[in-house]
């Protein structure tokens, strides 16, 4: 009787269900089975590496920032450096980028230890966006990989959504108003003292400044194209473009960065644009279904996190 036991709890695990998420109704069926989120993460990964071994990218080890629900912050450092602490220059890095920015000393840090941790290559597969201090990462990338729809942006430290180099400009708009209209000057002058702190000037100044260090130290032993160095460079990504959204395209990356660089449509960022679209997809699923958010950072067994919709 135990031996019948035993071999149909053998017949039963030989049953269970795979999921191939490349068919639109595996993505379904993980849902309608209604798998915990720690499975649906095993059979995630398991598709992702399966899109490695498509594109024959197993000489690098691959990790993500892929959010589009959190600005960059030490979270996302932190569970970079998990993901490639052991790798003591043993294999090249392909990170995969989607983010709209955050702050700029994590960006830093994240692309600072990519560099140092790497074989000899530090690769970034850029499907969609990568913009503010995920373009600060970009500038420490060996090769940029981007399409048609890849854009870079600005550098530009935002504080609560207002750019640290937007104060010193609206300062400058009102001083000139008052020399237009001198009549108005003393309501001008009361204007900013009650709304002006000078003490956020002074700091958001030096964060601007603070941009630009970090973009020059990243672009540092880049052969660069003629008229740019490393200095002027990373003044114009961080000064010169006036909206924060500013779309930098490849052509534009190109001419700034050098087509060494900056490369298009290879597999890598194939890859990536694979990967973006699976995710654009199965967020979707995953709030359709559970009222769930997802993003992806750091390895590929470890990167997926869940969490509630916060709204409903």
């Amino acid at each position: 009787m135990s031996d019948d036991i035993s071999q149909n709890q053998a017949d039963e695990a030989d049953k269970v269900r795979e999921y191939d998420f490349s068919n639109f109704n595996d993505m379904l069926d993980v849902f309608r089975d209604d798998l915990t989120d720690e499975q649906i993460k095993l059979w995630v990964s398991r598709y992702i590496e399966k899109l490695i071994s498509k594109y024959e990218l197993n000489c690098y080890r691959v990790i993500f920032l892929f959010d589009n629900l959190r600005s960059i912050s030490e979270s996302h450092s932190n569970k970079i450096y998990q993901a490639i602490s052991d790798l003591k220059k043993e294999s090249d890095i392909l990170l995969v980028l989607q983010s709209g920015g955050g702050r700029i000393e994590p960006a830093y840090l994240i692309s600072k230890t990519c560099k140092r941790l790497c074989k000899s290559k530090f690769v970034i597969s850029i499907p969609r966006k990568a913009k503010s201090a995920a373009t600060l990462i970009s500038l420490g990338g060996h090769e940029l990989h981007m399409g048609l729809l890849s854009e870079l942006g600005p550098i530009d430290p935002q504080f609560s959504g207002f750019p640290a180099s937007g104060l010193s400009n609206a300062m400058e708009k009102i001083a000139g108003m008052a020399c237009k209209f001198p009549e108005s000057s003393d309501m001008f002058a009361k204007y900013l003292t009650d709304n002006l702190n000078i003490r956020d000037l002074g700091y958001f100044e030096r964060i601007n400044e603070s941009a630009v260090q970090y973009a020059e130290r990243l672009l540092k032993g880049k052969k660069l194209p003629e008229p740019w160095n490393e200095a002027t460079l990373a003044n114009h990504l961080t000064n010169h473009y006036k909206d924060h959204g500013f779309v930098i395209d490849s052509d534009e990356a190109a001419s700034l960065l050098g087509k060494s660089v900056v490369k298009e449509n290879t597999k890598e960022y194939q890859f990536g644009n694979e990967i973006y679209e699976f995710f654009d997809f199965f967020s979707f699923l995953y709030k359709t279904f559970r009222n769930k958010d997802i993003r992806y950072v750091g390895s590929v067994t470890k990167g997926l996190d869940v969490e509630d919709s916060k709204q409903n």
